[in-house]
Order: structure tokens, then sequence, then C-alpha cells
């Protein structure tokens, strides 16, 4: 969990939160995976890209919740 997620700690120390960190440290090395085949991407590069990805749409998802224009925002 330390590798893939960067933690420096568990979160909770009982039964039940640390199968929730297993299983979401699994699905989220899974989905990288997938991110980095589709790609053809390194690991460290696929990891940078989706974070970034996943930045930008919530970025996206958050001003259109308020009402605004994410066209405008990320205009080049």
């Amino acid at each position: 969990m330390k590798q893939e997620l960067n933690l420096s700690h568990l979160v909770s120390l009982n039964k039940n939160g640390i199968e929730v960190m297993i299983y979401k440290t699994m699905i989220a090395s899974r989905l990288l995976l997938i991110y980095k085949k589709a790609n053809d991407l390194g690991y460290k590069t696929a990891k940078q890209c989706i974070a970034m990805e996943l930045r930008d749409m919530i970025i996206a998802i958050l001003i259109v919740f308020v009402g605004g224009n994410p066209d405008k925002v990320f205009e080049t």
C-alpha cells in the first residue's frame, strides 16, 4: 500500500478498515495497469498521467456543478 498509494501509515487499525484499504489498493493498482497497457506507457509515466487526467476531470465536474463552463478553463 505504501508503494501503490504513497501511504505513510494505515488510516484505520481495525479489521474492516484494513480490508477496505487492501481492496482499494488492489482496485487502484489494477486500474493503473489497465491504463498503462491501453496507453503503452511505463509504470511511473502511467501513474503520473492518470493522476493528471483524474485531476482535470474532477476540476471539470466541479466547474459544471457550480454552473461554469469547463471549456473556458482548459483553453490553451
